[in-house]
């Protein structure tokens, strides 16, 4: 696979996953649920940008320090968002969710990292 399709890959895999989720908490099922749902979305992530970070060292992307720390950003972010869960109740969580989804981690996949898959993209066609 090459590395800006693995990237890909991952990035459609975490969508699916988000909207897993989304699909849960509008169907206000269990809190085991939503935990064990949201882990899987943290551990995917974790994944995805420990292997985006190897890619840009490989690739000497220029702008890896920013994008490191936006990835530390987000999932510090999410850690937030799944402890929010333990504090208050179903609805009021899933009221909170529906106005603020993962919009976040969306605009940093079409965004910053469509940058990265690109640079990779043309770094590997200038070799």
């Amino acid at each position: 696979m090459l590395k800006e399709s693995l990237i890909e890959h991952q990035h459609r895999e975490l969508v699916s996953l988000l909207n897993e989720l989304n699909e849960a908490i509008r169907n206000l099922e269990s809190r085991e649920i939503i935990y064990r749902m949201m882990d899987e979305v943290i551990a995917y992530t974790r994944l995805h940008f420990s292997t985006e970070e190897q890619l840009m060292v490989q690739s000497g992307y220029p702008d890896i320090e920013w994008h490191k720390d936006q990835h530390k950003q987000l999932l510090e972010d999410t850690l937030h968002f799944r402890k929010k869960l333990d504090y208050i109740g179903e609805e009021i969580f899933t009221d909170w969710y529906s106005r603020r989804p993962f919009a976040r981690v969306l605009a940093h996949i079409q965004f910053a990292d469509k940058q990265v898959a690109d640079y990779i993209l043309q770094n590997r066609v200038n070799r």
